[in-house]
């Protein structure tokens, strides 16, 4: 096997082994909050677009590693077709996302509580912003053909992405500590840097789209931390509590659903 086909078939490894990490991750922490209570019948009621939104999560994460093997085992027709399917789970995701947090966020403002939303809102969205952000741009070079920064935009994606799940996870081990969130979220940064690694390692270089996900962690996520900074908290609550009031029509929260 020549040189180029021993790189192809680590890499191949490398990416499925770290995309079904990733989604491992992701889903292990919704399963205590969502999954595990629904099949349980112990989930209180709520609306239809944070069961979308839950649902098209677990979908994506399904698909992500997935696509990962249908790619390094050449199926690039199937793994194109699958793709038209991932845009459209993100684009519920990030629809039916921004709805229960501006609602959740509105519910807050006005009631004082639940205070995990008055705290973590912010962050929560900007997470999901981030995740969207990279997709599109991992998306973009797909199109173009530039299928290294493509596979690695996902890892960068998806690695922000699961920071919700992740989160979860960490409060369910933490008995619910305030920082469960920001530490979940934050802690996925890890994926990256693992990405970074293997970059060093097999190429002696690292991908720019790894330094540029990294950066984010930092200069978008950390000063939304409300143990940061609460003015950054206070100024986007600002205007995403009256959005979430002004689409008040489409959900709004049972008092009892809390995350």
């Amino acid at each position: 096997m020549t040189k180029l086909g021993n790189q192809h078939r680590l890499d191949h490894l490398f990416f499925s082994g770290l995309a079904v990490l990733i989604s491992a991750a992701g889903l292990s922490g919704v399963w205590f909050t969502y999954f595990g209570p629904i099949i349980g019948k112990t989930y209180p009621p709520a609306g239809m677009p944070l069961h979308l939104h839950g649902w098209s999560f677990f979908l994506w994460l399904v698909l992500f590693p997935l696509q990962a093997i249908l790619i390094g085992r050449r199926r690039q027709a199937l793994h194109r077709k699958l793709g038209k399917v991932s845009v459209l789970l993100v684009l519920i995701m990030t629809l039916t996302g921004l709805l229960v947090v501006s609602a959740r966020a509105a519910e807050a403002a006005r009631n004082g509580e639940p205070l995990v939303w008055l705290l973590y809102a912010p962050i929560i969205l900007a997470n999901l912003v981030l995740f969207v952000a990279f997709y599109a741009a991992s998306i973009r070079m797909a199109l173009t053909n530039r299928w290294q920064a493509h596979k690695r935009l996902m890892i960068v994606a998806s690695g922000i992405g699961v920071g919700a799940g992740v989160s979860r996870w960490v409060m369910v081990i933490s008995g619910f500590h305030p920082l469960s969130i920001p530490i979940g979220i934050l802690s996925c940064s890890i994926f990256l840097i693992i990405g970074v690694a293997y970059d060093a390692i097999t190429r002696r270089s690292v991908h720019p789209v790894y330094w540029v996900g990294l950066a984010t962690f930092i200069l978008v996520l950390v000063p939304l931390i409300p143990q940061v900074s609460q003015g950054n908290v206070d100024w986007v609550n600002q205007w995403l509590a009256p959005l979430g009031e002004q689409l008040r029509f489409l959900y709004d929260p049972q008092p009892t659903v809390e995350f």
